[in-house]
Formats: structure tokens, sequence, C-alpha cells
């Protein structure tokens, strides 16, 4: 007959007593010097061996036995004619296993990075509304203009030209009112971006860069290509997993306010998201008679002159270039060239 040494908690108190297992006649026997009783395996719960630690058979009125030798244990339970370890114990227990195991939780990981997150930021961008969005581009420029940007220095009537030009471009689009802003800044230099609220923001040197209003308005049908798709909101929340974690579940933008400036200034787009824009202004500029050739100008324009700063040594923030989140710039520039495209 096969006996088991263990010990034998009575759930009541923290005392330990030595027992000795062993099954006759189909009933498992605990025997101490202070226990006797006497159980069927099904009214008992055996908790699965993992690894070196204490196996534990609980009983119904809250007492339970702990083994520490397995293989007497496994001896006792075949006696039975009992499983001595289940499916996931013998997963558990295999080296082959655990290392499949690991490359999945490697590959969910990396499938959870490049597709999970990004989907849950699409869904989750589309659930904030455009006013609560609108607060988020307050708050950033707010801390812009404490440091990397100034007051536009263009005249009242220029800015008031491009606004209408901008607000006939958008005419149409059925978009909530994206407001564009003029700034001034040698740390930026020429460039334009939009803000997770749909703000679009230019900067006089983009202006002072372009040959014509065609090629702002080029940019400007750009950016609404990525606030339309709400690109810059999407690209925020996967910046932040517990921002978007927040604001996915409790609807509070708190923590995502908090991070927003540092955040922008590190945002890249997609080169997915670049094509999608590229494709929207070119749709939008042809149906208001711009050739879509106009943003392929003031890009390879914009190329040339932060290439330019680069190679000189001169230091900008990464939101400065604007070329550093629009990848790929030379091919962008043959596809909005293509006659196709026009």
């Amino acid at each position: 007959m096969t006996t088991v040494n263990a010990y034998y908690y009575d759930g009541i108190s923290a005392r330990r007593q030595a027992v000795s297992l062993s099954i006759v006649d189909g009933w498992l026997l605990i025997l101490g010097d202070e226990v006797a009783r006497e159980e069927t395996f099904n009214t008992t719960h055996i908790s699965e061996k993992l690894g070196s630690a204490p196996r534990l058979i609980h009983f119904e009125d809250g007492a339970h036995c702990e083994i520490t030798n397995h293989a007497a244990f496994e001896a006792l339970l075949q006696q039975a004619g009992l499983r001595t370890r289940s499916f996931v114990s013998h997963l558990e227990g295999g080296w082959l296993y655990a290392i499949a195991a690991l490359l999945l939780i490697v590959s969910f990981g990396i499938a959870t990075f490049l597709w999970g997150l990004p989907w849950v930021a699409e869904q989750a961008a589309a659930r904030i509304p455009y006013a609560t969005a609108h607060i988020i581009d307050v708050q950033a420029l707010r801390t812009f203009d404490e440091g990397l940007m100034q007051a536009s220095m263009l005249s009242t009537a220029r800015q008031q030209a491009l606004q209408k030009s901008y607000d006939k471009l958008r005419s149409g689009l059925h978009l909530p009112p994206y407001p564009l802003e003029f700034r001034s800044s040698k740390t930026i230099g020429a460039n334009a971006f939009a803000l997770p609220g749909g703000t679009i923001v230019v900067t006089d040197e983009l202006v002072k860069l372009a040959g014509n209003d065609d090629e702002i308005m080029a940019v400007l049908a750009h950016e609404l290509g990525h606030v339309s798709e709400r690109h810059p909101l999407r690209q925020l929340l996967q910046g932040s997993v517990v921002a978007l974690a927040m604001t996915w579940y409790l609807g509070d933008i708190s923590s995502l306010l908090a991070v927003a400036p540092t955040l922008l200034l590190q945002a890249n787009y997609s080169r997915n998201f670049e094509r999608s824009a590229d494709h929207f202004a070119a749709e939008l500029l042809r149906e208001h008679g711009i050739n879509a050739t106009r943003l392929a100008d003031i890009l390879a324009k914009l190329e040339a002159t932060h290439g330019a700063v680069h190679h000189s040594g001169k230091s900008q923030s990464d939101l400065s270039d604007f070329l550093s989140s629009h990848p790929n710039t030379d091919e962008r520039i043959r596809s909005l060239r293509e006659p196709s495209a026009r």
C-alpha cells in the first residue's frame, strides 16, 4: 500500500499536523496523532502540479493537506486510478512548451502594438467629440507659444486672404469648424501641421517659401486630409497607452492633456496616413481647380529647405522638421506628379 507523508491543516487554526495519506478500497485515508478522516475523491479538490510548489488537497469543510513529495503523491493518485497531472500541468513542465508559450506571448505583443493599438486608437478617436478634442489644441498651442512659436508677422489683410481661401477649400466637406492659426517661428521654420482637435497651424516661413497661394492651399488640403481621418488624434492616443485607456474606458482626457504637448513633438505619421492625406488633398485640389502638382512643388521646396538646415548643422525641434513626420518624400512627389493624380 502506498503511503505519502503530508501536513494537515484543520482550516480553523494555523496549527500544522504531520499525517500520512493512503488509499483503502477507493477511500482516501488521512491519519495522524490527532487526525483520522476518510474522504472520497469526489469531495476533494487537488491542486495542479506547478514546478516544485507543494500540492494541496482541499476538503469541503475548509481543511487541507500539503504534500511536498510529488513522486509519492503521483504514485498514490495512480493507485486511485486518477490522472497524476492535467494537460495544463504537462504544458507547464515542458521546456519546449514554455518556449512556444513565450514565442506566442511575444507574437501577441507585437501584433497588439502593430495592429491592435492602432485599431483601438482609431475607435477611441471616433468617440471623442470635436469640442473635447479642441481643448487639447488649446493646451498644445499655449505650450508651443511659450517657447516654440511667436505671433504671426503677416499683415491682417494677408491672413484674411489666406483664411478666405482656406474657408473656400474646406467648404462642402461637412467637417467641424477646424480653425486656421498663423504663427511665426525660426525654430520650427517653414511648416504647417494639424493638431489633434483639427486646428491647423501655418507658419509665416511657409507662406514666404511658397511660390503662390495654390501651394499654400495644397499644404492645407493635405492637413485637412489628416484631420478628416483624425490622424493627429489617433497618433496622440497611440503615443500614450495610459491616456488612451483613460479616454476609452472613462472618457477622462485629463491624462491626455498632460502629455499632449510632449507627444506632439515626437509624433510621426505612418506612411499609410501620408498616402491617405495626399490622396485626399489631390482630390480636394482637383475639385477646386488646383493642380495636385502644387503639393509636389511645395514638398520639394520643403525638402530642399529643411535638408539645407540639417546639413548646415543648425538645430531644430522635432516638430520643425515637416519631412521627418512625412516619410518617403521623393516617392510622394513622384506620385503627385503622375497624370492620374492631377
